[in-house]
């Protein structure tokens, strides 16, 4: 993809080492006092200008995928005895960057935490790193949690009930599918809501709505996601949905929350909606040396917050804990738990 540099005027640069193929960062301008989405284009310490905002169809697809490595497509300088504007002479006055889209290679998708690219495939869900699969946190913390003999479980349920196994197992399956979809819905209206709050701000102030118009239509949702918001949230710069891999040990996982607390430091968090997450049960067992846990469903939430833990923490980024946000028949209810430590 290539891009126009636009706010020139306002960073101006004579560095002659910026020429044709000069490697430059693309990166998102934190600080900048017009806009919270703000992409600047940097040489080392130097800002270049910025992607264009207004009216650029592609703002939103590269901002999504920061940071990016890229470099000088086109470069125009003021010569000697040119006026240009208040550029003065050698500085540049027109820049183009290049830079490779992540979303634009067939079901390529970035790291957060390693410079890699892998390719996701739809079928059996599978991430694949130079043809190689890689193992998923669900598929790792299976190794610690003993498995549920459902159909042992349903048969002697069928036995008491005076019904059949297949109708205890297709209860089981419907309850659960209802639940996965109402914690889908309450989980994407989240991320959503985050993303992009700062536009639904800028729609209910123009238009002035009741409500910011990142927010879900149906009150009873958007009341869930406002309650979330009304929690003691400590502060930083929120990352949803971030892909963490380690590729030569072959594990990767999307982490629904990161909370960036500092340089390279964070908390891993996670929204889980359900009931009794902290009630004991024999459904619940673990192995190994995780079978100190208590029986109950916080501690499978601890193991899998710490398998993204772990990966970040060897890539250099300190975890600084887990944060599970659970959502139940009380409302929202948070949980600080530290990292497990595991086998790799």
């Amino acid at each position: 993809m290539i891009e126009r540099v636009v706010g020139i005027s306002f960073n101006p640069c004579n560095d002659q080492r910026v020429q044709v193929g000069t490697p430059v960062k693309i990166v998102h301008n934190k600080n900048n006092q017009y806009s919270s989405r703000a992409i600047a284009v940097m040489f080392g310490d130097i800002c270049l200008g910025h992607i264009g905002e207004k009216e650029n169809a592609n703002h939103e697809k590269i901002f999504d995928v920061l940071p990016l490595e890229a470099t000088v497509k086109t470069v125009s300088r003021l010569a000697e005895g040119e006026t240009f504007a208040k550029f003065k002479t050698g500085e540049i006055t027109h820049l183009e960057v290049e830079f490779p889209m992540p979303c634009d290679n067939n079901g390529m998708v970035k790291s957060f935490n390693e410079n890699v690219m892998l390719k996701f495939l739809k079928e059996g869900h599978r991430y694949v790193y130079e043809g190689k699969n890689l193992v998923s946190a669900t598929s790792y913390i299976k190794r610690w949690i003993a498995p549920f003999d459902k159909e042992r479980v349903a048969k002697a349920c069928a036995n008491k009930y005076g019904c059949k196994t297949s109708d205890v197992l297709e209860l089981w399956d419907g309850s659960g599918d209802i639940a996965a979809s109402f914690g889908t819905a309450i989980h994407n209206a989240l991320e959503h809501y985050e993303k992009y709050k700062w536009l639904g701000e800028i729609i209910q102030n123009q238009k002035e709505l009741p409500f910011n118009k990142a927010l879900p239509s149906h009150p009873m949702l958007r009341g869930i996601v406002e309650a979330f918001y009304k929690q003691d949230l400590q502060a930083g710069t929120v990352v949803t949905e971030a892909l963490l891999t380690n590729v030569e040990l072959g594990l990767c996982g999307y982490a629904d929350r990161l909370l960036i607390t500092g340089e390279k430091k964070c908390k891993v968090q996670d929204y889980k909606v359900n009931i009794d997450a902290l009630a004991v049960s024999d459904n619940n067992k673990y192995l190994g040396q995780m079978a100190v846990l208590p029986k109950n469903k916080m501690s499978k939430y601890q193991l899998q917050l710490s398998f993204y833990a772990r990966l970040l923490e060897l890539s250099g980024w300190t975890v600084e804990g887990l944060t599970v946000f659970v959502y139940d028949e009380k409302g929202w209810q948070s949980y600080e738990l530290p990292v497990l430590k595991l086998d790799f």
